[in-house]
């Protein structure tokens, strides 16, 4: 399909260029919907190029970026003042977590601040027990950082067992180097999660490594913008421990530092998982070790009380808590009954079930008078 550009002479108003591209673009769409974004970038390119006037990404934005995301500031946002309040209002007995704000906050300046370039990836790691928000944190990332979300093209989503097999461990190597490298082609500002750590096969990591490492580009592939964050239940039990200790040493919850988790993590993590002599861990690739603390009984409260306004239910009654928590145990031992074992991680389950079971008896009584 051939579209003649008209030649349109410098001396005339930039306007007129533009509408006529917006104009291609939108009757080419609407002939070629089911036609592929690539091809609709490439028409769009040739016009500018006939043209020979606009900058390529001033075009894309206001013509291609209508119909399909782009990898710029609509699509790619990086609102931290959302991530600032999800992680304030939806995050509970986290104390550490909110540095995630200002980590991404330099990560942000030197993408933006050409005078102060990252000179490697961003790399995350998420460690402690299910049920303490490590899953809800990384999503409350991609939702601040991206229009789209989870949902965004450049965000990238591995699951342990599920996405790699340890019975051919080149070919997973080689698939997770692929999926990698085509998602950052497509945004330099990618972020790549990989969730259930602990249940991955040794050393499938190491074939990301020169991507988290300081170089300026892997196979013509820059990713010293790009954002990997793994998670893992490793190290949830030395966390605990180690915060049991510190409560001992009349050291308060909020005022631990990221100094009194790292060490143990980082040792903890070489032993066990997709961690495992991970090249990432050995040559101190990740650069922030995030330590997810077990929750307390009121912070299991708080959790509950949020999952219930979520549904609608804005006071529930003591009967009501009662029953959403009668599934929570605690430990680590009986002697011990300081830290909820599994989190908050039964609520999202338990209280939609328990909403129902007390609207229905409420509903009985009321045909009962």
């Amino acid at each position: 399909m051939l579209i003649k550009i008209p030649q349109i002479g410098k001396n005339r108003n930039s306007v007129a260029m533009y509408k006529y591209i917006n104009h291609v673009i939108l009757v080419t769409f609407c002939i070629i919907h089911f036609t592929s974004s690539e091809f609709i970038t490439s028409l769009v390119g040739s016009a500018v190029l006939a043209g020979g006037w606009f900058k390529w990404d001033f075009v894309k934005d206001h013509t291609v970026c209508h119909f399909t995301e782009c990898c710029n500031e609509k699509y790619v946002p990086y609102d931290l003042s959302k991530l600032k309040m999800s992680l304030s209002q939806k995050m509970f007995g986290q104390p550490l977590v909110g540095e995630l704000v200002n980590i991404f906050t330099a990560h942000k300046e030197a993408v933006y601040d050409t005078g102060k370039q990252n000179q490697k990836a961003l790399v995350i790691s998420l460690h402690g027990w299910s049920g303490v928000g490590k899953n809800y944190a990384s999503t409350m990332i991609a939702e601040a950082l991206y229009k789209n979300g989870m949902k965004s093209k450049f965000v990238k989503l591995f699951m342990g067992k599920k996405d790699f097999d340890c019975t051919d461990l080149e070919k997973s190597k080689k698939d997770l180097i692929a999926k990698v490298n085509e998602v950052v082609k497509k945004c330099p500002r990618s972020l790549i999660i990989f969730d259930e750590i602990h249940d991955m096969c040794p050393s499938v990591l190491d074939a990301i490594k020169p991507m988290l490492d300081h170089h300026h580009a892997v196979d013509g592939v820059d990713y010293r913008d790009s954002i990997f964050i793994f998670i893992s239940n490793i190290g949830g039990n030395e966390i605990a421990t180690n915060l049991l200790e510190l409560y001992e040493q009349g050291i308060k919850r909020n005022d631990v530092e990221f100094h009194n988790f790292e060490p143990i993590i980082r040792r903890t993590a070489y032993h066990q998982g997709g961690f495992e002599k991970a090249a990432a861990i050995a040559h101190h690739l990740i650069d922030h070790y995030i330590p997810f603390l077990p929750l307390e009984q009121h912070h299991v409260e708080m959790c509950a009380l949020a999952e219930f306004r979520s549904h609608g239910v804005y006071h529930p009654s003591e009967e009501m808590m009662a029953d959403a928590l009668s599934v929570i145990t605690y430990g680590p031992t009986e002697d011990q009954p300081i830290f909820a074992n599994n989190g908050c991680k039964r609520f999202t389950r338990r209280i939609p079930y328990v909403i129902q079971k007390y609207s229905q008896k409420s509903r009985q009584q009321n045909s009962e008078l």
